[in-house]
């Protein structure tokens, strides 16, 4: 082997070794951004998800009020009893004007019905059907909310390059209009609604509530492991016979009724 060959074949060696670290270079740089945008997440995920739910963890917060203070103080045990407890009956403290056990089987009574007539309260709406009770705008007026809901457009402005295009989209939409301008069109559509003779399911364009839908989805997207994502392409490769089958049967019936 001549001097020129040892060189062609060093020279080759030379460019596959450079070939690979170009490659890892390039790959733990995506690495180290997906890790980077995963902290950017991070830091308003959980803001997000409890700003999100705040109007149903207060709907289940709220304990039952009564003129009657041993019907209310009877009710809010029986919420906080054991289902063992509420299935099998439970120690109630009565009023002094029951003694008989007729009388306390009436109490009971009570206390179940305005239970569970005060649970389906806390499970509806307060704004009517067509006002989305997750929107942060309704709830900006509490200190501690606006605090968590301040911060978190101000790290997603800090760190803007790290969220996705539609994070990014809506968060301009953000900077052309105010809050009370989105809870003015909620409103409006409401009482909309409750004048006209069919309901109208207009969408409104609320860049606050997007942003943190959008949050919570692609952190989840993000963290994702493994199994998951081999699970959804199992789930995936499953459904094509069905959707293959369900449109020839389909096209069958469209040609059996000439339609």
């Amino acid at each position: 082997m001549d001097k020129s060959q040892i060189a062609i074949i060093v020279s080759i060696g030379s460019l596959a070794v450079s070939a690979v670290s170009f490659v890892y270079a390039v790959r733990q740089a995506r690495l180290n951004r997906k890790l980077e945008k995963v902290r950017a997440y991070d830091k308003v995920y959980h803001d997000a998800c409890d700003l999100l739910l705040y109007h149903y963890r207060n709907q289940l917060e709220q304990t039952f009020k009564s003129e009657d203070k041993y019907l209310e103080n009877a009710v809010n045990d029986f919420t906080n009893a054991h289902w063992l407890e509420k299935t099998y009956g439970m120690n109630i403290t009565y009023p002094p004007t029951v003694n008989t056990d007729r009388e306390k089987a009436e109490f009971n009574s009570r206390v179940s019905e305005a239970y569970y007539a005060h649970e389906r309260q806390k499970h509806e709406c307060p704004f009517g059907e067509f006002i989305n009770y997750q929107s942060p705008v309704f709830y900006l007026d509490d200190s501690e909310f606006k605090e968590r809901f301040q911060r978190l457009m101000n790290h997603i402005t800090e760190n803007l390059s790290y969220f996705s295009p539609i994070i990014n989209k809506n968060w301009e939409k953000a900077r052309l209009i105010t809050p009370d301008s989105v809870k003015r069109s909620y409103l409006a559509l409401k009482r909309v609604n409750e004048q006209a003779c069919e309901p109208i399911d207009e969408p409104i364009d609320d860049p606050y509530l997007q942003i943190m839908l959008s949050i919570r989805h692609e952190y989840r997207q993000l963290n994702r492991t493994f199994h998951d994502r081999v699970s959804d392409f199992w789930y995936k490769l499953t459904l094509i016979p069905i959707r293959i089958k369900y449109k020839f049967k389909s096209k069958s019936n469209s040609e059996k009724f000439g339609i």
